[in-house]
């Protein structure tokens, strides 16, 4: 998918066309609703061979993707974000990795970040467990278990791996479905992979293959991340945990965020902070209460 980010999906494609050469593969490009550079031109003159889609307006990261796996025709598809670049022929060698293990419905592979060791990444996880998280949210638990990784240098059984590169079995996707559209963007991929255990099939982190991770190539257009994060994540709960955890976990978030808009009143009664403090976090809580901010990604 991309956003206004047409330089960086261009390095993308030309990394992938450079260093993948044991397998076919088609390349499929959304554009989700561009409006800060000419990417809409650009990317289709540059790649001529590439599927493009181009959407008036931003739909959202899982709208986006679905759109591209319903064009897809290969045994495999791979969701790969924009913002990562291929150092190795990584595709060849996941799709081998999948045709040798029948039983695995999706994997993730070894992410680098860009600096000169290239540095190991984060990209497997445990599920969210909601009780933890709420008791972290309250100060109750510090670095809740559910947010630490799995071990970046071992094969492994895990419970979700991150999006940016998600390799997906053909049959394992017609069985589940695509992602869940509810999911405007984040968590979209831990739904996928908790629906992709429920129905038996297995997800596995691999560092037999690798990429570098750019990370977050849109996150300057986004308005608010932490609020299009909680949504997601508050979306998540009630989907797999029931309306009892999510209605806390809301809760608590629109609490955090009054206290905070309570604190910046009390700044500009004493001289402290400007109005346009409490007016900016006021209309935040606002947002957030309402549920009404986000769905347009920026």
């Amino acid at each position: 998918m991309n956003w206004n980010a047409c330089e960086t999906t261009a390095a993308a494609l030309a990394s992938i066309q450079e260093h993948t050469r044991g397998i076919r593969y088609e390349l499929i490009v959304v554009d989700n609703g561009t409006t800060r550079d000419d990417s809409a031109r650009e990317l289709p003159k540059r790649f001529p061979s590439m599927t493009f889609i181009a959407n008036p307006r931003n739909l959202g990261f899982s709208v986006a993707n679905n759109q591209g796996i319903a064009r897809a025709t290969g045994r495999y598809v791979v969701l790969l974000n924009n913002d990562t670049v291929q150092t190795g022929d990584a595709l060849t060698a996941a799709v081998r990795y999948m045709d040798a293990h029948q039983d695995v419905g999706a994997l993730g592979i070894l992410h680098c970040n860009a600096d000169a060791a290239r540095s190991r990444q984060p990209s497997a996880y445990r599920f969210p467990r909601p009780w933890r998280e709420l008791l972290s949210l309250v100060g109750l638990r510090h670095n809740p278990e559910d947010a630490s990784p799995a071990a970046v240098d071992t094969e492994r059984d895990v419970d979700w791996v991150c999006g940016s590169f998600l390799l997906v079995r053909r049959r394992c996707l017609d069985e589940i479905g695509p992602l869940d559209e509810r999911f405007f963007i984040y968590d979209e991929d831990i739904d996928w992979c908790r629906r992709a255990w429920t129905a038996g099939w297995k997800v596995r982190f691999w560092p037999g293959a690798s990429m570098i991770h750019l990370g977050a190539a849109a996150r300057p257009f986004m308005k608010d991340k932490t609020f299009v994060h909680f949504r997601s994540h508050l979306s998540y709960f009630r989907k797999h945990h029931g309306s009892l955890p999510a209605a806390l976990y809301y809760s608590i978030m629109v609490g955090r965020l009054t206290t905070a808009t309570l604190w910046q009143v009390a700044r500009w009664m004493t001289g402290a902070a400007p109005f346009s403090h409490v007016r900016e976090r006021s209309m935040r809580q606002k947002q957030f209460a309402l549920l009404r901010h986000g769905r347009a990604g920026g």
